[in-house]
C-alpha cells in the first residue's frame, strides 16, 4: 500500500493556487471555483479544499477539516539549497532540520497555516531513486 492523495484545508482557494502553482510550481490538475484545488504529483494527488463548500453533502462524502495539518513532498538532496533559497525569496520562514546522515528537511507554512515539508525519501529509508515530486 502507498498513500495515494493527501487533503489539506485552505481558507481562501486563490492564496493556495496562487502559492501551490507558483512558489511550489505544481501543475493544478483541476479546479472548482470556491470547493477544491487537486494538484497530480509523482504517484499521487494533492486536494486541498475550503472546507465551507467541501463539508457540504454531495455526490462524495463531505471532506471537512481545518487549516493546520501537515504534508511533506519529496525532494532530491542536491536541490535543498536552492529551494530553500526559493522559499524565502518568496518570503516564507524556512526550518532546516538534518536527520542526520538521511538528508535535511525543509518545513515552512502555505499561506493557510498548514505545515509543509521538502524531504528526500531517504529520511524514512524509502527508494531516493524515484523521480522526485518537486523541482527546484
Amino acid at each position: 500500500m502507498r498513500v495515494l492523495e493527501t487533503c489539506l484545508y485552505v481558507d481562501d482557494l486563490d492564496r493556495a493556487e496562487q502559492f501551490y502553482t507558483q512558489v511550489l510550481g505544481l501543475t493544478l490538475h483541476s479546479r472548482v471555483p470556491g470547493r477544491h484545488l487537486f494538484y497530480r504529483l509523482d504517484g499521487s494527488m494533492l486536494l486541498i479544499f475550503d472546507p465551507r463548500a467541501s463539508a457540504q453533502p454531495g455526490d462524495v462524502p463531505p471532506h471537512a477539516g481545518r487549516p493546520g495539518p501537515h504534508a511533506c513532498l519529496t525532494l532530491h538532496p542536491s536541490q535543498t539549497d536552492a529551494w530553500e533559497a526559493r522559499l524565502r525569496a518568496a518570503g516564507l520562514t524556512v526550518t532546516r532540520y538534518a536527520w542526520g546522515d538521511r538528508g535535511e528537511s525543509l518545513y515552512f507554512h502555505d499561506p493557510a497555516g498548514n505545515v509543509l515539508e521538502l524531504a528526500p525519501p531517504r529520511i524514512w529509508g524509502l527508494d531516493a531513486g524515484r523521480r522526485t515530486t518537486v523541482n527546484a
